[in-house]
């Protein structure tokens, strides 16, 4: 797919040129979507730097409410290979978890004999919520409905359950307190959640329930990466400039703020007066914010340009070639091998720096 300046075809030079004009005439840019591998992430963050604005992420706000119960009240993480070798007992909360990976059983819970286990009773999946759950059949499954409660208050009551306080409600009072025992003596129970699917109470709740676990036997969360890559980028962020997504550059000092420098608030309050939007993940995306003059960098053979006033073909990491990613299974960075070699199109941070080296900083 050639680029295209307002729907219409140009050369590469061309559009590399009219983006860098756009940049750097903006007075405060969003560097958005973020669906891009480690190098790309870090070239973004390098030319938002230069232009002074803002970095975020399409997963920010699922990023940004990890970082906030972090921050404010600690974590007790397992890895993803630490849980599926090592828990008794996994407590899958919600539908979002196997929404976003239908096998993520199976994963967890492997058909083979793999590394000697704490505790001396069978491996146990508990899941909380009402949506189906299709379990293979050797894996030892109990679940609780939410009996007309919303997810959140059902994991309050197995708060309550847990400390042994009364629970209430209209869900089965048995069978959360049989999932309350049974996670009493577990030798290691792991809680399995999406930070997307859950309000930060939800979230402290979950923390509380492992603290109090803790006092007598081992427990601890695992949270779902953020998709997009969003783990990778965030944790790019951090490196490079000590703070998460959704940080600003426009200071003498980078600036992080989860609500004032999310990418759609900035673009509807009119603060924000240009976007550059990365969409390099194998279809991975969704739509990206509108409103303000539109730059948007993708790896889809078939991109919507309506919005984008500049939009730029480019190579879909993992796919066309060899890229830095959060890999899941690893609980950290891994390099992927390109599925696909494909020289034709440049990789995001090519495109970020010939942008770059096209802005005269006292321009920007």
């Amino acid at each position: 797919m050639a680029p295209k300046l307002k729907g219409e075809g140009v050369d590469a030079a061309s559009a590399l040129l009219r983006a860098a004009e756009l940049l750097g005439r903006a007075r405060f840019p969003v560097i958005g979507g973020l669906l891009t591998d480690i190098d790309g992430a870090a070239a973004a963050l390098a030319l938002a730097k230069k232009l002074h604005g803002v970095i975020d992420h399409e997963a920010g706000e699922e990023l940004a409410r990890g970082s906030q119960v972090m921050r404010e009240r600690g974590a007790c993480p397992a890895s993803f290979g630490e849980t599926r070798n090592r828990a008794d007992v996994i407590v899958m909360i919600g539908s979002l978890p196997l929404k976003r990976d239908p096998g993520l059983i199976k994963e967890l819970f492997p058909e083979a004999e793999g590394l000697p286990r704490p505790g001396d009773q069978a491996r146990e999946l508990i899941v909380l919520g009402d949506s189906p759950v299709n379990a293979p059949s050797y894996v030892k499954l109990t679940q609780v409905g939410q009996g007309g409660d919303d997810l959140p208050t059902l994991i309050a009551r197995l708060g309550a359950a847990i400390a042994e306080r009364p629970i209430g409600g209209k869900a089965s009072g048995e069978g959360l307190a049989h999932v309350a025992e049974r996670l009493r003596g577990a030798a290691f129970a792991v809680f399995v959640y999406s930070a997307a699917d859950l309000d930060e109470p939800a979230l402290y709740t979950i923390l509380d329930m492992v603290r109090h676990l803790s006092i007598t036997t081992r427990a601890a969360t695992l949270a779902l990466a953020a998709p997009g890559n969003g783990e990778g980028v965030n944790l790019c962020s951090t490196w490079t400039c000590g703070l998460p997504v959704r940080t600003s550059f426009a200071g003498s000092v980078p600036e992080h703020d989860a609500r004032r420098f999310a990418a759609s608030r900035l673009i509807e309050s009119g603060e924000a007066d240009a976007l550059l939007w990365i969409d390099a993940l194998a279809e991975q995306g969704g739509q990206h914010p509108v409103g303000v003059p539109t730059i948007v960098l993708t790896s889809s053979d078939n991109a919507d340009d309506e919005g984008a006033d500049i939009l730029i073909a480019v190579a879909c990491a993992g796919r066309d070639h060899d890229a830095a990613l959060y890999l899941p299974s690893l609980s950290g960075i891994g390099m992927v091998k390109a599925a696909h070699p494909n020289q034709d199109k440049p990789t995001v941070a090519a495109v970020l720096s010939g942008i770059s080296d096209l802005i005269k900083r006292e321009a920007a």
